[in-house]
């Protein structure tokens, strides 16, 4: 029996997508959809689970970048579970459900892999933008109270040179009216 194919248009209704975002993830992510003898695409279930996973991922935030690595991991391990089937000759083929739940199982490991890298990366850029943030804060606040302490010392400067003067200005007085009253004029 063969294998049953769909459209675009067929596939995307069963995605929950518009058929323009199937052919933009195609060709992001590399990858390699069916064609018939005129070359219109056209979908194996096989096609629309994986898109399927790949709008969940989407769904749950994963950018479409971090998911090309994934999306030919996930090809290579259909790859080699279509061949174990072939090769299985006297089990019957897996259910269908088995092999969604280990196409899922796949993303979900995958998922988390790449999550758990991600949260450390995260980690240790927040870490830095933190440290470097706290950084240029204290060294704003240190300049800030070295220039107020600067500002500080210039006024008790200024009073003193002025007590100074003013004191110089009290001795030459004094010493004029001493003046005055010891030598008569």
């Amino acid at each position: 029996m063969g294998e049953v194919r769909f459209m675009i248009s067929e596939a995307a209704k069963q995605v929950n997508v518009e058929s323009h975002v199937l052919r933009y993830w195609e060709e992001e992510l590399g990858l390699k959809i069916g064609r018939t003898e005129m070359g219109h695409r056209y979908y194996t279930d096989d096609d629309i689970k994986l898109f399927c996973c790949i709008k969940k991922l989407k769904d749950e935030g994963m950018p479409l970048r971090d998911l090309k690595p994934l999306a030919a991991e996930l090809r290579e391990t259909r790859l080699k579970l279509k061949s174990e089937d072939v090769q299985k000759t006297s089990p019957p083929p897996e259910p269908a459900q088995e092999k969604a739940d280990q196409i899922r199982a796949l993303f979900g490991d995958l998922f988390r892999e790449i999550l758990s890298e991600n949260n450390i990366i995260l980690k240790n850029d927040i870490s830095s933008l933190v440290t470097a943030d706290v950084v240029h804060e204290v060294d704003f606040l240190l300049q800030a109270k070295e220039r107020q302490q600067e500002e500080h010392f210039r006024k008790l400067d200024s009073l003193i040179r002025q007590q100074q003067t003013h004191r110089k200005e009290s001795a030459r007085n004094a010493a004029m009216k001493l003046k005055k009253l010891f030598m008569p004029s």
